[in-house]
């Protein structure tokens, strides 16, 4: 019984393993919805059972070196692939099916040192009770690399690389399966032979590794950058739209005082005084009301706090504030700003989530610094279940910028920054060294 399993189970794990790279290649590039299942997915399957059992029968069933079962996998697949995808892209297929191949090489020959060296010295059918079991570690593993592929597909990536760096991407796969293939069984190469080989292959993964890192580091500067430019490009336009905004309030209340003048000239020569009084105390009281919660001095900074107070206040966000800037920074204006505006939106981003949420402001200057303080009280340590201030957000590649904008924007003014928690808050602490 276990003999006619163990031959089901060959059939249907190499029928398996086809069938998800193929899914995955037909996701990743076909357009076309009505897929011909026959076509797709049953012809190459029958064409590798003809080509890899066909041999064995042929030679009345004499063992077949496991390298050409792979061959004809690996084949069947590679013009699969070419000739029914349509999809023009052929670096980019090849690049999945280097990649694909080689997790499955690096699985076999995982299992290989728990299995497959011991099977001449292991009970018969203890070896194929193993072989059918472990046989759910590959397609597991190569299930999950198909949903990674999908989930990081490289349609765009591809489009921003030269062919030097594509090259670089795929000569990681190619080295590590040539690698394992020369250390196939079935393939008698002397060991300093294959050591002197596998290490001359491996060894130039190090400098790719490296080069890649280093770009990945770049796109990053370049990131911040991008977001500390559109976060200053923000805060300059947040300026001309409340200057704007002053302006056609000028010309408004210009306009109503004229009016307002004539009313009360009207009302003098007709000796009504008690509706003079009665029209200025209405008045009076609606432009006290009409003034700003805070004043620094600043339009800019001016309209931010404003702002960023007002949204707080929609969100039931009790705030507190403190402040009195002075007239001279080290730091100009825009960068300014652009602290101000990231530590508001992380704090009333935060103080959302908050039960009782609670926001405070402090700015003051203290000896020859200008220390900005924003607290806001958090139900949990930040710093131990988020060191690193990863963005929760769905879309994380466009957000969590926000603490690095800070930092670099704090570094350049030449201030200090510091982040820690304190009776309930978390606490984002600058000092701005203040012009003499």
């Amino acid at each position: 019984m276990i003999e006619i399993i163990y031959l089901l189970f060959q059939y249907l794990s190499n029928a398996l393993y086809i069938i998800v790279f193929l899914n995955m290649m037909l996701h990743l590039f076909e357009d076309d919805k009505k897929i011909n299942t026959f076509l797709y997915y049953a012809l190459p399957i029958i064409l590798f059972w003809a080509l890899y059992y066909f041999p064995e029968y042929a030679l009345k069933h004499k063992t077949i070196p496991y390298y050409y079962y792979f061959s004809v996998m690996m084949s069947v697949c590679l013009i699969w692939i070419f000739v029914f995808l349509r999809n023009r892209y052929i670096i980019e297929k090849l690049v999945y099916y280097l990649y694909y191949f080689t997790v499955y090489k690096c699985i076999v020959f995982f299992l290989g040192g728990f299995v497959y060296d011991h099977e001449p010295t292991m009970d018969h059918y203890l070896y194929l009770t193993l072989d059918i079991t472990t046989a759910l570690i590959p397609t597991f593993t190569l299930i999950y690399f198909r949903k990674f592929c999908l989930k990081y597909p490289l349609h765009n990536v591809l489009t921003y690389l030269t062919k030097y760096q594509v090259a670089l991407l795929m000569y990681c796969p190619v080295s590590i399966f040539v690698t394992f293939q020369l250390a196939d069984p079935s393939l008698t190469i002397p060991h300093a032979i294959f050591v002197s080989i596998s290490a001359f292959l491996l060894v130039f993964n190090l400098p790719v590794f490296y080069f890649l890192y280093a770009k990945i580091g770049e796109n990053n500067e370049a990131r911040v950058k991008l977001g500390r430019a559109y976060a200053e490009t923000s805060a300059q336009l947040s300026r001309y739209k409340y200057t704007i905004l002053i302006e056609e309030q000028a010309k408004k209340e210009r306009h109503e005082l004229k009016n307002s003048y004539f009313y009360i000239q009207t009302l003098l020569k007709e000796q009504k005084y008690d509706q003079i009084d009665a029209f200025l105390s209405k008045h009076i009281g609606e432009l006290s009301d009409n003034v700003s919660a805070l004043y620094t001095n600043n339009t800019l900074i001016d309209y931010i706090l404003n702002a960023k107070l007002a949204l707080a206040q929609k969100h039931h966000i009790k705030t507190y504030t403190e402040i009195l800037i002075p007239e001279r920074l080290s730091i100009n204006e825009e960068s300014f700003c652009t602290i101000l505006l990231n530590l508001l939106d992380n704090a009333i981003e935060a103080s959302v989530k908050e039960k009782k949420p609670d926001l405070q402001i402090y700015m003051n200057q203290k000896n020859q610094y200008l220390v900005c303080c924003i607290k806001n009280k958090v139900s949990y340590n930040v710093h131990e279940v988020n060191p690193q201030f990863h963005t929760s957000k769905s879309n994380a590649s466009n957000h969590g910028l926000g603490m690095k904008i800070i930092r670099r924007a704090v570094k350049e003014a030449g201030g200090i920054f510091d982040t820690y928690m304190e009776s309930g808050y978390f606490v984002a602490s600058i000092l701005f060294p203040i012009q003499s």
